[in-house]
C-alpha cells in the first residue's frame, strides 16, 4: 500500500530519490510532523520507513526501496510543509544508494 505514496526517481550520482507523490499526499493530507531514519540506516523495501503526522493519518509509512540513506532532506525534517509541495525538488525525503 504505502510504496505507492512515493516516486523513485534515479539521480545523476547513481543514488535514488525518494519523495511523496499525489496519491499520498492525497491519502495522509496536510504533513505536520516526519520522523525520518538517520543517514547510514539500511531501508528494505515493505520495512517501515518513515514516521508521519498528517492531517488526515498518523501512521508510520514503509519503504518503497531497498538501500541505504546517504542524504536527508534536511529542509523538509525542519519544515514537514515541503512535502504538501508537488515540486519534486521540495518534496524529497532521502537519497538512497
Amino acid at each position: 500500500m504505502a510504496k505507492d505514496y512515493f516516486w523513485v526517481k534515479e539521480q545523476a550520482d547513481g543514488t535514488k530519490r525518494v519523495g511523496l507523490n499525489d496519491e499520498g499526499r492525497d491519502e495522509l493530507g496536510e504533513v505536520s510532523f516526519i520522523d525520518v531514519p538517520a543517514v547510514g540506516t539500511t531501508l528494505k523495501q515493505a520495512d517501515k520507513f518513515i514516521a508521519v503526522e498528517a492531517e488526515k493519518a498518523v501512521t508510520d509509512v514503509d519503504s518503497p526501496i531497498d538501500g541505504k540513506i546517504t542524504k536527508l532532506n534536511e529542509a523538509i525534517i525542519d519544515d514537514p510543509a515541503g512535502l504538501n509541495s508537488s515540486d519534486m525538488e521540495k518534496n524529497w525525503i532521502v537519497e538512497v544508494k
